[in-house]
């Protein structure tokens, strides 16, 4: 009778071991056009286990789709909530949809104005709001921090020179390593659009301290 049990036991651990081992490649898996191995496999699987991004449907992440403003406001509320307390819970419907990412990223400063929330955003856009996703203080994990890793120089970027408007947050993020550039030059193409597979591989950089 124990043999029995124990066999039976044995069979349980070893199922519940291939369910674990399955897990992560089933979630990521969803998404028809981010097969494993697409180049942003495991960033998109990251950013969506930890409810910072979803798909643009049931079955498709888009990766070569633009991000909007809107899309780039509901990621930085989702980092700044999970960066703080752990979790992307309890941002409410609203009308239009991302109007609550919209206050909630106000009230916590990390935007201080509006922009064309529809638009297509440019890679500087993005950055000036990336930046202030993750709260200077208060964190879960103080290795989320984006402090200074890398040594850059005002003015070292190519194309983006301290005047730039949005250069204060463009050379936190090259100084914090999440941004290397574009090319071998380390240009940051900053009126360039930037697409929803490359924000997933910089929401991995932002969000896991590995």
């Amino acid at each position: 009778m124990k043999r029995k049990q124990s066999k039976r036991f044995c069979s349980l651990v070893l199922s519940l071991i291939m369910m674990l081992a399955l897990a992560p490649a089933a979630l990521a898996a969803r998404f028809t056009d981010v097969p494993e191995t697409f180049w942003c496999y495991e960033d998109v699987e990251f950013a969506v286990r930890n409810g910072l991004v979803s798909g643009t449907s049931a079955t498709t992440y888009s990766p070569d789709k633009n991000l909007t403003y809107a899309e780039a406001i509901k990621l930085a509320a989702c980092m700044h909530k999970k960066a703080a307390e752990g979790t992307t819970d309890g941002f409410t419907s609203g009308s239009p949809w991302y109007q609550p990412y919209v206050d909630y990223a106000k009230a916590n400063k990390i935007i201080t104005k509006d922009y064309v929330w529809t638009a297509p955003a440019t890679r500087a856009g993005y950055m000036e709001i990336f930046a202030n996703a993750i709260p200077s203080t208060g964190l879960k994990d103080s290795k989320l921090a984006l402090t200074a890793m890398n040594r850059v120089d005002d003015n070292t970027i190519p194309d983006v020179s301290g005047t730039h408007p949005q250069a204060e947050a463009i050379y936190k993020l090259y100084r914090a390593g999440i941004l290397q550039g574009s090319d071998a030059a380390h240009n940051c193409s900053p009126d360039s659009y930037i697409k929803r597979g490359a924000v997933a591989a910089i929401l991995t950089r932002m969000m896991d301290p590995a």
